[in-house]
């Protein structure tokens, strides 16, 4: 593999970005299945964004893809469609090479498959590691290129009857024979939140095997420390990464992430100097293994006494964030772990988020007439009934039908959802629809877009309004598929 450089984690509406800063950036990393938006039953695979394609395939820098929808830790393997596609957007795109997390998303209950809706810490015991190497195995024979894990944040208590964070790592790398995407701030989150120190983690690593590092930044909440890549990376951070990749003899890639959403709101400037320190941080790399043909530290060994199984963690992790019954003994002891309020916080930040996007102006419709509140009921009670969905456009319908099905009682709302809906679908499929309004639906839409209700009464007017695609935003703006939540 050829050394790259120093890039970005790409997302929509970088690309401006990347244009003017060309000399900053040597490679950009894709999260491939952000750009997946519906099921395409005629291929076994899913539907993806052309035009993102298309723009990723004429930016002449070299990609890597960071898989966000089936990480390697757990026993719920991708489906065939899956693979399908990931195997065609590689066809396109080219990747230099492929990572996914060291984490599950996915767990098992009376047979049915469910998704917890955020990354997951893997059990790290013998079993884990013989789950996660032959997922890693797997996963490589499918897309027939390199692959890496990445380490990943932990807000969970250190337990007893677990490997220490770093030999777990070292353990699956050396198991599946594979490279280590080294993610440093979610190693330092790790320690700030009360996991292994940073040195003891290096300690364990094998450092010929890390080909590439991520960066980020992130902020505290309720006193953790969440790996939020909300902006660029502290001072801590950056001493850091200038020792390990001194250390690193095979380092290819170094990338900062950032997400969407912060990324508009810090200054460039901010994230020019991000780019600029990396870069002279990566002119260092492999310097003290060059040198002093250094080693890591051998990593002491530790005995782990296996009382669950994989399958029991997976199943009791996922109920207790997603607030379902579980009744057992290490559920007893999960419960005094404060790192679950924590996930199940961001779990439905995160769920709630994705509904608030996707069908901006009817939640908002209903926010502002039932209240706060009441609206955060309506949402704590659809979670409850309904899990976690891959696809954005899915947990749209169902929220609707969830409305719908409660009898509740907000004028208007009804046609701005069935408008919705039907914008995301035209959205998807480029055909047009018709909306049939006995009102004119553009002084509410108006107020909705100023958070605000309209100050005058609607008159009754018969309308009837096509939704054509011209007239759509791109499916990925309102449908990103986002089953993994770093922070």
């Amino acid at each position: 593999m050829n050394e790259l450089g120093v890039g970005l984690i790409y997302f929509q509406g970088f690309e401006n970005f990347l244009a003017s800063h060309s000399s900053l950036i040597d490679v950009v990393e894709i999260e491939p299945q952000t750009f997946w938006y519906d099921k395409n039953d005629e291929c076994d695979a899913f539907k993806y964004d052309a035009d993102v394609t298309a723009f990723l395939s004429s930016y002449n820098r070299p990609k890597l893809f960071h898989g966000v929808g089936y990480p390697i830790g757990g026993t719920c393997v991708p489906p065939a469609q899956h693979f399908n596609t990931l195997r065609q957007q590689a066809k396109e795109l080219k990747p230099q090479w492929i990572s996914e997390h060291l984490s599950f998303n996915m767990f098992n209950d009376a047979g049915r498959e469910i998704n917890s809706g955020f990354l997951l810490p893997p059990l790290q015991t013998a079993e884990g590691v013989k789950i996660a190497a032959a997922n890693i195995r797997a996963y490589r024979d499918e897309m027939g290129l390199p692959f890496a894990f990445e380490t990943g944040a932990n807000y969970l208590k250190p337990r007893r009857n677990e490997m220490p964070d770093g030999l777990f790592v070292r353990k699956v790398a050396e198991e599946a024979d594979c490279h280590i995407l080294l993610d440093l701030h979610n190693i330092l989150a790790n320690q700030r939140n009360g996991r292994q120190g940073v040195r003891d983690f290096l300690k364990c690593l094998p450092f010929e095997r890390v080909i590439e590092l991520h960066v980020g930044g992130g902020f505290y909440y309720k006193d953790f420390y969440l790996d939020a890549h909300s902006g660029p990376s502290d001072a801590e951070l950056f001493s850091i990464l200038e020792e390990v990749v001194g250390k690193l003899p095979n380092l290819k890639a170094l990338m900062f992430e950032i997400d969407p959403e912060s990324f508009t709101k810090v200054p460039q400037s901010a994230i020019r100097n991000q780019l600029n320190t990396m870069r002279q941080i990566w002119d260092k790399r492999g310097y003290y293994q060059k040198k002093q043909k250094a080693k890591p530290a051998v990593c002491p060994e530790a005995g782990t006494d296996a009382i669950i199984t994989v399958a029991e963690w997976e199943n009791t992790l996922g109920k207790m964030v997603l607030g379902k019954p579980i009744d057992n003994e290490l559920s007893e002891e999960l419960l005094h772990d404060k790192g679950i309020s924590i996930i199940k916080d961001m779990v439905f930040n995160f769920r709630g988020s994705v509904l608030i996007s996707t069908l901006k102006f009817s939640t908002r419709l209903l926010r502002l007439s039932v209240g706060e509140a009441v609206f955060k009921r309506y949402v704590n009670d659809f979670f409850d009934l309904a899990a976690p969905e891959l696809l954005p456009v899915v947990a749209a319908e169902q929220f609707s039908a969830y409305i719908k099905s409660n009898n509740t009682i907000v004028p208007y709302l009804d046609k701005i959802l069935e408008y919705e809906l039907a914008a995301i679908h035209t959205a998807i499929d480029k055909q047009k629809r018709m909306v049939n309004f006995d009102f004119d639906p553009a002084p509410l839409f108006a107020a909705l877009e100023a958070a605000r209700m309209p100050v005058e009464p609607l008159a009754p007017k018969t309308l009837n309004l096509q939704v054509v695609f011209e007239n759509q935003a791109k499916a990925a703006d309102s449908l990103a598929f986002n089953p993994v939540v770093h922070n």
